[in-house]
């Protein structure tokens, strides 16, 4: 793999530079240069640009210039400079490591259980997801029997897919066989799983189950052109730029080639213009991201594979940023989150991580069965896609270095502000991050957190919840709550600790063994601890278990000024 190549452009344009990692002391807030005049900002753009310059004796022409790069048909991009010094690997099952493989056979055992036949195993219920990636997982392996087991597979996933071309539903495979959800990410979801069996396990697969496989492709492919997915939906558009830049390039079809270039490059630009992407800090979507580009690196067109390598070094960067291996989790907010501990429920991200340290000791994942196992099929496509991690992240991801302070717009459809304003702090022992700018009701969205261990290791936690009744921000000193809907008569914090009861929360202090919270409230409050495990994920999207998680909910009283907040919490070891 090449590891400094750049894109020729029609100009020599100089690639944007990453955001700097900021200490907590040299903290510079970007929100004036985020809400520049349009004119200013793109002027100084394209000052950043290199040769390309707005210069005062031609102003006609270094606009025409900025327009055509900027508002043009995206032609070239310009991808920011990041540490090309990359830890590469690939895997043959003979090749896996034990804690690998222990990981990889665990997927299978639990997706086939031993004495059970493929017949037994597809049932009506059965994911298809899942079941071509036990399929793509068979392929992998390659024993006695698993060539058979996976052809029976994918013969009955194949025959599964919505073939209707006046539907909107044309190319979709279905969620469950009695159950269909109708979710319209299954093309990508399943298509990109198939395009890895395409492309890799041909000498094992039968002329008729090849020949299906394409002909799926291409109705997925054209269900992804009809659709028509913004990039700001990062995973799924991800997938669906690579889905159809593989079928347009692979059975010549040039409407899906060209479709499949322009949403690649409008995911580019975006994250060009912001920085990051608009799912930003998800423990399982950052997971799922990081395979779509994965698929670029290894599998798409050279212009792709080029933005896909450069991109993925970006991901990778961005989420070392966030994450405390000491924690073992990424700290929030969280933007989509099915938990608040990596260590008890297995987000995507967390399985790549797991590979790349190939420890389970400093794995971010449940040692022993927990939430959203399901997610261990992700294995199939990593193994198949192998790493390519900048070296420096591999580090950090190992061992906690002195921490930075966040302070970042991140560009967003979710109702509220376009961008949204996130401020965070990782400290070594403890962590917390705010979310200022949603009004998006959504129980995947976590505005405010903090992490901390209890003395046996455990991850301990507050929560904001993203209900938009509430701005979250951070500073040095601690997290403010403000109020967001004046509509909003109450807001609720939640709060697992070990040891929880009343007497934690008193007024002016929550105390724990390994943290204490000072909180400066007037707000009158109400104390009520959950132990039913579906109230937290209805209100929530909490998966993982607890065994009890204490809700505090806050009376706001009528025509409570904005400005002022809500509550502040001190946090301090």
């Amino acid at each position: 793999m090449k590891k400094n190549n750049k894109f020729i452009h029609p100009i020599n344009l100089t690639p944007l530079n990453l955001p700097k990692r900021e200490t907590s002391d040299s903290l510079v807030n970007k929100s004036q240069e985020r809400n520049s005049p349009p004119l200013e900002s793109l002027s100084r753009f394209i000052g950043r640009l290199g040769e390309v310059k707005i210069m005062r004796k031609t102003p006609i022409i270094g606009f025409c210039m900025m327009a055509c790069i900027l508002l043009s048909g995206l032609r070239s991009v310009s991808m920011p400079e990041a540490n090309w010094d990359l830890y590469s690997k690939k895997y043959t099952y003979h090749s896996l490591t034990g804690y690998e493989l222990s990981l990889f056979e665990g997927f299978i055992a639990s997706a086939f259980p031993e004495g059970k036949t493929v017949s037994q195993i597809l049932t009506g219920q059965a994911s298809l997801r899942s079941e071509t990636r036990l399929a793509q997982a068979l392929l992998f392996r390659n024993n006695q029997g698993d060539r058979d087991h996976a052809v029976e597979i994918l013969k009955w996933i194949l025959k599964n897919q919505h073939t209707d071309e006046a539907s909107e539903n044309f190319g979709l495979w279905k969620t469950n066989v009695e159950k269909d959800r109708l979710d319209q990410n299954w093309r990508e979801f399943i298509g990109c799983d198939l395009i890895i069996i395409y492309q890799e396990y041909k000498h094992l697969l039968p002329p008729d189950v090849l020949a299906d496989i394409r002909t799926g492709l291409i109705r997925a492919a054209k269900g992804a052109l009809k659709r028509n997915v913004g990039a700001d939906y990062t995973n799924i558009s991800i997938m669906s730029a690579f889905l159809m830049d593989y079928a347009g390039n692979t059975f010549q079809m040039e409407d899906l080639k060209a479709a499949g270039l322009k949403k690649a490059l409008e995911i580019s630009h975006l994250w060009h213009r912001h920085q990051t992407f608009s799912e930003y800090n998800s423990p399982t979507y950052y997971g799922v991201t990081l395979i779509g580009l994965a698929l670029w690196r290894e599998l798409a067109s050279e212009q792709i594979k080029e933005m896909g390598i450069k991109l993925e070094a970006t991901l990778w960067n961005e989420i070392a940023t966030n994450y405390n291996p000491k924690l073992k989790n990424l700290v929030g907010p969280y933007f989509r989150s099915y938990g608040m501990d990596m260590k008890k429920y297995c987000s995507i991200t967390g399985i790549w991580i797991a590979i790349a340290l190939d420890d389970g000791k400093l794995a971010p994942l449940p040692v022993v069965n927990g939430a959203k196992m399901e997610e261990m099929s992700n294995l199939s496509p990593i193994l198949h896609l192998g790493l390519a991690i900048p070296k420096t992240v591999m580090s950090e991801l190992k061992v906690f270095t002195p921490r930075q302070k966040i302070d970042r717009m991140v560009f967003s459809k979710m109702a509220g502000d376009t961008l949204k304003h996130i401020t965070a702090i990782v400290n070594s022992e403890w962590m917390m991050g705010g979310l200022w700018g949603n009004r998006r009701i959504w129980n995947q969205v976590k505005a405010g957190t903090i992490h901390w261990n209890n003395p046996e290791g455990e991850s301990e936690w507050l929560m904001v919840p993203g209900d938009g009744k509430t701005n979250v921000r951070v500073t040095n000193a601690g997290m403010y709550i403000y109020l967001a809907n004046e509509k909003s008569n109450d807001f609720s914090i939640y709060v697992y600790a070990k040891e929880l009861s009343d007497s934690n929360f008193t007024l002016d202090t929550w105390k724990f063994p390994s943290m204490k919270l000072g909180i400066q409230s007037t707000l009158k409050r109400n104390l009520e601890k959950i132990t039913e495990q579906g109230v937290l994920s209805h209100e929530c999207e909490i998966t993982e278990e607890y065994q009890s998680v204490m809700k505090i909910t806050f009376q706001i009283p009528p025509s409570w000024k904005k400005e002022i907040p809500l509550i502040e919490i001190i946090p301090s070891k």
